[in-house]
């Protein structure tokens, strides 16, 4: 019996060996990883384990097992990652995109969207514009409120979490919730079965869900980028995405993989044993070459990606196989957007065969350059100088596109040319002006006294009124000429923008009263101060407002909105004139500037819209139109925002108003 216990002993260690040998032979680090327990499908707190699961801890694992690293989570609020970091009490954090220059980010290709939610008993909000006058719910420490026009209006009321949030939006408490995390809003939504909410509109902002590390840790950044290369490569990537956002995968049963004979534990020890002393050599000699060929790929990815203009690498058929950050900021696609597209996506539909032919010919030819107008993914179009050359691999060969934005060169030479124009029509007018003006006053002074006089005719009489209607006609037309062609520079003074509207208005009030048109302002309850010249300010007030009015049938609307905005971080005073109109043919809408140009024959010179534009740039302003035929028009003003006095000033300018 005794001479048995020596093989029943290394019958027990031979296994403990198996296993302990890899832990003493590779001493791993641990990797603390930040994270947001409160956003599923992300990362979440599993009720019946209180665990931590979600699609961030499945990437996290992955990530980690690949650095041959321990992973440890760190559960936190979102607002708090970024401070975590950079205390130092975690290594790297997986969330949405956070704007710091304190971080730098691996962007994954997974969009986060932030999404408006009502309460189903609200049906006067479609968008953030709607916001204003209402009460909405926002996540403490979130910073989306800002993306809210003139979000100092709205009652906000701050929840803890965004399960905590739709739990008031659901009881009523508030009327909308705007959610930092739309596709985590609904699984709450679903799982909780609140069924008195409902989402509106289209998503208020999209950001990328990132892996960041603090600015100073540039070598973990790249570890990170490497082993998502190869999660992405081997398709773990794909299996959790599908896992999580997808449908469930199917897991095999892993029973059938530990039914092991008790007898094959001494070969299989000894085959270990072998196994490790290989593998350990192995490793030192793949690190190796890792390190040296990551080095050569860094150099060459970084020339393309930090490249300041625009990259495209195309295959001879016109798919987009790769495309440069510079791209994906300018054109607003994620990359996997730009390479499901062919390159004639990019541009107007009338121009797809020209680029298509182009990038044919540079196949043939090996380079050429020419010019394109490409299309963002909001539609903006972006003219650029593209050169291409050919690139050839081991078994590829691409069209290399080099696209630099020309778009402010080609308005500054449009710019050229039309103040060529102005200049050749000032020199017109003066001589116009000079010519006719004095004709036309002895005209309109003997019209007039010979109207003073009694008429028993009535046919001479509507005759001489004709010549002094057309006479004064003729020389508004020469005084909107001159001012068109040589503006005033603005005398700027302190100017209360809806103070200024009232007073147009009341200048209007004759034309509004013969068409019986109602008038509709939305005005905040403070002043809206800005810094221009009243009188040139008002000019533009007086034209929009008789546009308007020329432009209704009886008994038409005009609605005005004013109120703040803001934009890319800006202050702006924001002006909206409505009215109910006839509206511009989409055909026309990109002329309305243009000197001379007008849809009402006979009825004016088309100065108007011109003079404004010019006065609104002159302040530093935009000013834009939105229209559509038979549904009325909408021009959008917005000038910088002069904060209110400390003090009133010493002396006000006053305004006649006539």
């Amino acid at each position: 019996m005794n001479r048995f216990r020596p093989i029943r002993a290394a019958f027990i260690l031979v296994p403990l060996v198996i296993f302990l040998l890899p832990v003493a032979a590779y001493p791993q680090r641990i990797l603390r990883v930040g994270v947001d327990s409160s956003l599923p499908p992300f990362s979440f707190i599993d009720a019946e384990s209180n665990s931590i699961r979600g699609f961030d801890i499945d990437l996290a694992k992955l990530l980690v097992a690949n650095l041959e690293a321990r992973l440890r989570l760190f559960p936190a609020k979102s607002s708090e990652l970024e401070e975590r970091l950079y205390d130092g009490k975690v290594d790297l954090i997986i969330s949405e995109k956070i704007p710091s220059a304190r971080l730098q980010s691996l962007e994954l290709p997974l969009q986060v969207e932030r999404k408006l939610f009502v309460n189903n008993s609200c049906v006067t909000v479609t968008c953030v514009r709607d916001l204003p006058g209402i009460s909405a719910i926002v996540l403490k420490g979130s910073d989306l409120r800002t993306l809210v026009p003139s979000w100092e209006k709205v009652k906000f009321i701050e929840a803890e979490t965004q399960e905590k949030a739709l739990q008031l939006l659901n009881a009523g408490e508030a009327q909308a919730y705007i959610s930092p995390n739309g596709r985590a809003a609904i699984y709450t939504i679903q799982k909780n079965n609140l069924r008195n909410i409902k989402e509106v509109g289209m998503p208020v902002e999209s950001v990328p869900l990132t892996v960041s590390v603090r600015a100073d840790n540039t070598q973990l950044l790249t570890e990170l980028s490497v082993a998502f290369g190869k999660i992405v490569e081997n398709g773990s990537f794909d299996t959790i995405h599908k896992k999580w956002f997808g449908h469930e995968i199917e897991f095999a049963d892993l029973e059938k993989y530990i039914k092991f004979g008790s007898g094959a534990a001494g070969l299989l020890a000894l085959m270990l044993l072998g196994f490790i002393i290989w593998n350990r050599t192995l490793k030192r000699e793949v690190r190796r070459v890792t390190h040296d060929l990551k080095l050569s790929e860094q150099k060459h990815r970084d020339l393309i990606e930090f490249s300041p203009e625009m990259i495209h690498l195309i295959a001879p058929d016109g798919r987009i196989m790769h495309a440069n950050k510079i791209v994906l900021q300018r054109l607003g696609y994620s990359l996997e957007e730009v390479c499901s597209k062919g390159i004639g996506d990019l541009v107007a539909p009338e121009k797809k065969a020209e680029i298509e032919n182009f990038i044919e010919s540079i196949f043939t030819t090996a380079a050429g350059t020419r010019e394109f107008s490409l299309c963002s993914k909001s539609g903006r179009m972006i003219d650029v100088e593209m050169s291409a050359t050919v690139v050839r691999g081991p078994d590829t060969v691409l069209a290399c596109c080099f696209s630099r934005d020309i778009t402010e060169r080609k308005r500054l030479e449009e710019e050229l040319i039309q103040s060529e124009r102005l200049a050749i029509m000032g020199e017109m007018a003066a001589g116009i002006a000079h010519e006719i003006n004095n004709p036309l006053g002895i005209i309109l002074a003997n019209t007039e006294e010979l109207l003073q006089q009694k008429f028993d005719d009535g046919d001479t009489k509507d005759s001489l009124e004709a010549i002094e209607r057309n006479a004064l006609r003729a020389g508004k037309f020469i005084d909107d000429l001159l001012t068109f062609t040589r503006p005033t520079p603005p005398a700027k003074v302190r100017i209360d923008l809806t103070g200024l509207v009232e007073e147009s208005l009341s200048l209007c009030k004759q034309q509004l009263k013969q068409k019986q048109v109602r008038i509709e302002k939305s005005f905040p309850a403070g002043p809206l101060f800005f810094e221009g010249d009243d009188s040139q300010i008002q000019q533009v007030m007086i034209n929009l407002i008789l546009n308007a009015v020329q432009a209704m049938p009886q008994k038409g609307t005009i609605t005005i909105r004013a109120g703040h905005e803001r934009n890319n971080g800006t202050q702006l005073i924001h002006l909206e004139i409505a009215d109910s109109g006839t509206g511009i043919p989409e055909k026309d809408l990109a002329k309305i500037f243009d000197p001379f140009y007008t849809a009402r024959k006979n009825k004016g010179f088309g100065l108007g819209l011109s003079i404004s534009k010019r006065i609104i740039d002159k302040h530093n302003g935009t000013i834009r139109v939105e229209s559509e035929a038979g549904r009325g028009t909408v021009i959008f003003i917005d000038l910088p925002f002069c904060p209110p006095p400390d003090a009133p000033p010493a002396a006000q300018k006053e305004r006649s108003i006539g």
